[in-house]
Formats: structure tokens, C-alpha cells, sequence
């Protein structure tokens, strides 16, 4: 069985002075509707929904530095694609046991959207960076 249940989302990362552009592209031009961040990831950047059936999302990421030295392989900030899994802890010791390192990040939430999701970043062979997520539940289920 797979451990890779669905795809949760896709991250895209932009620099800081392309923010505005890269936000009305996906809104205005492509026709995303836009969603409220969670509020772990603050203000910058965006949400959008790409379908609802299924649920599908791409988030904009803001790059903190100035040029792509700043994305460093190490950072989680870098374009990632975003999976569920049914069993974060099982899908955690799977890829322990595979040799992967476990890159450890914040839950992500939002209060206002009314979920919470604990999660990890892995990488592939080839490094990309993959964030693995459980499947989103209440905000009121854990602490913030």
C-alpha cells in the first residue's frame, strides 16, 4: 500500500520584489481563488485553491533573501510538492528506516480555517524537497 495517500499542495517560491505580480498572476490572470494563510506562516506570500474535488491547493511562497544563494538546499522554503499521509508517525519510521533524514518544521494551522496539520520534510534522490503532512484536522485539536 502506498504511503502516499494524495497530494495536499504545491509551493512555489518567488523573490520579495515579485510578490504583488506573482500574487495577481495566479488570482487575476490564471483565476485562483484566493484563501486565507495559516496563521503559522505569516503574512507574505498566498493561498490558493486549485480545485476543491479533491481538495488541491498552491501556496507562493516569499524567498527571505535577495537571490537564489538564499535558497539553500537546506531550507525548507525551497519548492516543494506536499503529500498526506493516513499515519504520520508509520510514514515517519518508514523513511527512517529507508536512511532519509527527517526534516523537522512547525505544525502548520489556521483558526480561522479550522485546521491543524503536524508534518516533516524529506528529500528524494535527486533532493527534492518533499513535506509530508497529516490529513488536516480541527484547530482546536492541539495546542498553539
Amino acid at each position: 500500500m502506498a504511503v502516499l495517500t494524495r497530494v495536499d499542495h504545491m509551493n512555489v517560491q518567488v523573490p520579495p520584489d515579485r510578490e504583488e505580480a506573482a500574487i495577481a498572476f495566479y488570482r487575476d490572470l490564471i483565476g485562483f481563488r484566493p484563501l486565507k494563510k495559516p496563521d503559522s506562516l505569516g503574512p507574505r506570500g498566498g493561498h490558493f485553491c486549485v480545485s476543491e474535488d479533491p481538495w488541491y491547493e498552491l501556496h507562493v511562497g516569499i524567498a527571505r533573501g535577495t537571490s537564489a544563494d538564499d535558497l539553500k538546499d537546506n531550507s525548507p522554503l525551497r519548492n516543494h510538492l506536499a503529500f498526506q499521509v493516513a499515519d504520520l508517525a508509520a510514514a515517519r519510521r518508514k523513511f527512517e528506516e529507508a536512511g532519509l533524514e527527517i526534516i523537522e518544521v512547525e505544525a502548520t494551522y489556521s483558526k480561522e480555517r479550522d485546521f491543524h496539520q503536524d508534518r516533516f520534510f524529506i528529500r528524494d534522490p535527486g533532493g527534492n524537497l518533499l513535506e509530508i503532512l497529516e490529513p488536516r484536522r480541527a484547530y482546536d485539536s492541539a495546542d498553539h
